[in-house]
């Protein structure tokens, strides 16, 4: 599914990390811009985002920054607002138990917790201790009851709840209060290695009390929230949101006074860069906006390796054409993800490599280019179609009169035009008819993806530090219509309990081990294609400091400003 760029980027509705819209931001812990040094093929390592110290910022200022649409929710735990948008505003207005550093390494939020550790594996135990100065907007503490009700909403058993999702949650026996309501204590069930990636971010008790409130509450805006920034207005006629500098904060004073949320259209916003109206704008694979930004005096191109990667969907679903899995196999075969990657990204970041693992992003840890398992082979996409009964006819293969023509929805940017017009020249050359559907970005989710309203559709996928429990919904089996983030309906036999025996790994090691045999089932049943690695490419005014291409880390909004 965790989202803007002109790039076909994912904002959804299932899943908090598997997202699209604007992914901009960095952490308190960085590399200097000066700093990066990218290998060849892959964009910068680290953090590209004028790391400053406190010092070196003045006092004020309104960060602006553009985004693809509001959020039709403002809970993001709440299956409408599981979107990219939601969390940037959440990294601002409320807590969360860790965040990432700039190496994509969690770190525990000591603004809100004095430490969280596991204090028992046989049953697996966490503990919370929350800090005493932390509240809500409201003037009520912090509490383990928040967590609770937090655990409550998202475990699953009340399904009053629209929930993007309850992994982790559902496998937590109980929350207790600790030594004081300062402290909460976790009990697993059973083994959950992903432990982590929970409370992120944290809703209040408000909002979980009931179903009613945890799916209605937040329609319009966050009513009860805590952090460096809190919701100063929400104007859904000009579409901005904007965030102010909360005065009761008890952390670190932010820089900023504001930061600016402003639903802009991709092909407008080198416009506004140049005419002061925003500070910011990602890049993508667009040329024309990389090649903009350099024309803009005082703007500097920022780049960092991000989790985000382009990949093709098929529609697996039962009663559709792709749900034949040779047939499905015959097409993949039939794409080449490097070309693909040459024309998108390869001008941005000369020598990018295609993305060659379905879970794990190009420079974790885990990643293995596992590619080879469905490689790139129109003789033998060729071949498979012949012997399926599609016979070449022409120009487009046919088979009992009916010819093979799939339909590729794209956003309508310029990334979806590069990307619909390599794949429909690639497919071509093996028969197969592909009518491209471009649609406004707007409608691309609602419309298309999640009612599944498409043969083939492209799109960037958003990971996570938790490769294993962030993508176990991209391959659930489809219950009473819901299908999580599998969009494309298509169902692995054998990976779930992959993914069982995977996610209750605590050893690094093994854990790697699991994820590579699910992604190579993922290869050899053409689950889905991946495609190329986002550029993570920024323009960004040279006065913005400690934020930019926030790569691995986190948004950090609480660190941003601009220079003296």
């Amino acid at each position: 599914m965790k989202g803007i760029a002109p790039a076909m980027r994912l904002s959804r509705k299932t899943a908090a990390a598997l997202l699209l819209t604007v992914a901009l931001g960095t952490s308190a812990c960085s590399t200097d811009h000066k700093a990066q040094q990218a290998s060849p093929g892959t964009p910068a390592s680290g953090q590209d985002i004028n790391r400053q110290d406190r010092a070196n910022l003045r006092d004020g200022g309104d960060l602006r920054l553009p985004i693809d649409s509001l959020p039709t929710n403002y809970n993001p735990k709440q299956v409408n607002g599981a979107r990219v948008v939601t969390y940037q505003f959440a990294d601002a207005i409320l807590p969360s138990a860790f965040l990432d550093t700039a190496d994509g390494v969690p770190a525990v939020n000591k603004t809100f917790f004095d430490s969280i550790e596991m204090i028992s594996t046989q049953p697996q135990k966490i503990r919370y201790k929350i800090r005493e100065e932390a509240v809500w907007s409201n003037g009520r503490p912090l509490s383990w009851e928040d967590l609770r009700g937090h655990w409550n909403a998202l475990r699953g058993a009340d399904k009053g709840f629209e929930i993007s999702n309850s992994i982790g949650y559902q496998d937590v026996a109980n929350v207790e209060r600790g030594a004081s309501d300062r402290e909460a204590v976790l009990t697993f069930a059973k083994p959950f290695a992903d432990w982590q990636g929970l409370f992120r971010p944290l809703v209040p008790t408000e909002v979980t009390a009931t179903p009613e409130a945890f799916n209605k509450a937040w329609l319009n805006r966050p009513e009860v929230t805590s952090g460096p920034f809190e919701i100063a207005d929400v104007d859904t006629v000009g579409k901005v949101v904007t965030l102010r500098r909360n005065e009761k904060f008890w952390g670190t004073r932010p820089a900023l006074d504001r930061v600016i949320f402003r639903v802009l259209a991709p092909a407008a916003r080198a416009d506004e860069l140049a005419n002061n109206g925003l500070d910011l704008y990602p890049i993508g694979g667009d040329i024309d906006l990389l090649t903009r930004a350099k024309g803009i005096s005082g703007v500097q191109i920022r780049k960092a390796s991000e989790r985000r990667a382009g990949q093709l969907t098929f529609n697996g679903a039962d009663g559709a054409l792709l749900s034949d899995t040779a047939l499905r196999v015959a097409i993949a075969q039939a794409v080449n993800p490097q070309e693909v990657t040459d024309i998108v990204v390869g001008p941005i970041v000369p020598g990018a490599k295609a993305v060659g693992n379905h879970i794990v992003p190009q420079g974790h840890a885990a990643y293995r280019d596992n590619s080879k398992e469905l490689p790139f082979d129109p003789e033998a996409a060729r071949t498979a179609l012949d012997a399926q009964g599609w016979k070449l006819n022409g120009a487009v293969r046919t088979r009992d009169g009916k010819p093979l023509s799939l339909r590729l929805v794209v956003q309508a940017t310029p990334t979806g035009k590069a990307v619909s017009g390599v794949i429909g020249k690639q497919l071509a050359a093996v028969g197969v008819e592909v009518e491209v559907e471009s649609v406004p970005t707007e409608r691309f989710q609602e419309a298309y993806l999640l009612p599944g309203n498409f043969d083939l559709i492209a799109f960037e996928w958003t990971k996570s530090p938790y490769p294993i429990s962030h993508d176990r919904p991209v391959f659930q089996v489809p219950v009473d219509g819901k299908a999580g983030n599998n969009f494309g309906r298509v169902v692995i036999p054998g990976i779930q309990e992959l993914y069982d025996k995977a996610i209750a790994e605590f050893d690094q090691a093994k854990s790697a081990a699991l994820i590579d045999e699910i992604d190579k089932l993922a290869w050899k049943h053409a689950h889905h294609l991946p495609l190329y690695p986002e550029s993570g490419a920024y323009a960004v005014r040279g006065t913005v400091a400690n934020y930019g291409a926030r790569g691995l880390g986190g948004y950090g909004f609480a660190n941003a400003g601009f220079m003296k």
